[in-house]
């Protein structure tokens, strides 16, 4: 794993994006890559999906799917560019494409609230600028798309909370 996080970081700064190799979704906001060499999971930054047992998981998994499961994406480390589950933390592009945006703005994921708060409070827990997607989510909730169609809307860190086991 080490060598991997050189590399990510090491691609950040560089003038040309290493792309990796989408290989298996795992839900809608986590997936496997690889370098070629080596396999690793990745947890999308900026995009909270559903969990997969939660109403539109399973949506959320199907999209995130279709957007990127075999195709080359560019990875963009957070932070220390790992999570507490020892994933991948990046932003995720394919073709110069935020998906964590795409995703958000299609109704299948929410903006990563960190403490479940929604911005700006717990500013200074963001490792970016997390404005595009609060505005990416007002935006879809408005048009009541996917996961706003419902009037009552759970976010996926309550869902995690009522249920820490599922």
């Amino acid at each position: 794993m080490p060598f991997i996080l050189i590399s990510l970081a090491s691609a950040r700064s560089s003038a040309t994006d290493k792309h990796y190799h989408v290989v298996h979704i795992v839900d809608g906001d986590t997936f496997d890559a690889t370098d070629g060499q080596i396999t690793f999971r990745v947890r999308v930054a900026g995009m909270d999906a559903p969990e997969s047992k939660q109403e539109f998981g399973k949506w959320a998994t199907v999209e995130l799917k279709k957007l990127i499961e075999g195709k080359e994406i560019t990875i963009q480390p957070i932070a220390k560019g790992l999570d507490r589950y020892n994933r991948i933390l990046g932003q995720v592009f394919l073709e110069g494409e935020d998906i964590s945006l795409l995703m958000i703005q299609k109704g299948f994921a929410f903006y990563y609230r960190p403490r479940c708060r929604d911005y700006p409070e717990d500013k200074q827990l963001y490792d970016y600028d997390p404005r595009s997607y609060v505005d990416a989510e007002k935006a879809a909730r408005a048009t009541e798309v996917v996961i706003w169609s419902k009037k009552s809307v759970k976010l996926p860190c309550q869902f995690r909370k009522e249920h820490p086991y599922h």
